[in-house]
């Protein structure tokens, strides 16, 4: 994790904050999350034009499913380990996040994986419970552990499996 942000990512994490804030005026506080190919930013704020708080995290989407897993899906010793280093660089956050904030994302892979529960959408909006997350988790999971793939929806790239 680093707070030393070069400032071409910064600014992509103001613009996100910040059209997140515009759609949700009336929420307090706010935390987008922005899962990239080479990164993961967390920006977290009241303010209406950038985040007060800010974090670089060094996990992304195709670094994350290049560095850990070489199968296709991942096995589960190679799931274990990506959520091992995912969990060491995302849990020193949990105590320095407002627990009353309300988490957005905006990235396409994660709609992706949203569009994969029983949830409703609303507008452009996809509502992502913990218990759906946990239902996409199972079923990644009986997947990685030999469950056919053509038996879910769930996409097979490991693209897909590294942002989840």
């Amino acid at each position: 994790m680093s707070t030393n942000i070069p400032t071409e990512i910064q600014e992509i994490a103001n613009f996100i904050y910040r059209t997140i804030r515009q759609e949700n005026p009336a929420a307090d506080s706010i935390t987008t999350l922005h899962i990239a190919d080479n990164y993961t930013l967390i920006a977290q704020g009241t303010d209406n034009l950038k985040p007060e708080k800010l974090w670089l995290l060094d996990i992304g989407t195709e670094k994350s499913a290049h560095k850990f897993f070489k199968h296709n899906p991942p096995t589960p010793g190679e799931v274990e380990n990506a959520i091992a280093i995912v969990e060491d660089e995302v849990m020193p956050l949990h105590k320095l996040l407002d627990p009353t904030s309300i988490l957005y994302s905006s990235d396409k892979r994660i709609h992706q994986i949203a569009t994969q529960t029983i949830s409703s959408e609303q507008k452009n909006r996809v509502i992502l419970s913990r218990s759906d997350m946990e239902n996409i988790f199972n079923r990644l999971a009986a997947i990685i552990s030999g469950r056919p793939a053509s038996t879910d929806t769930l996409p097979t790239d490991n693209s897909f499996a590294a942002t989840y």
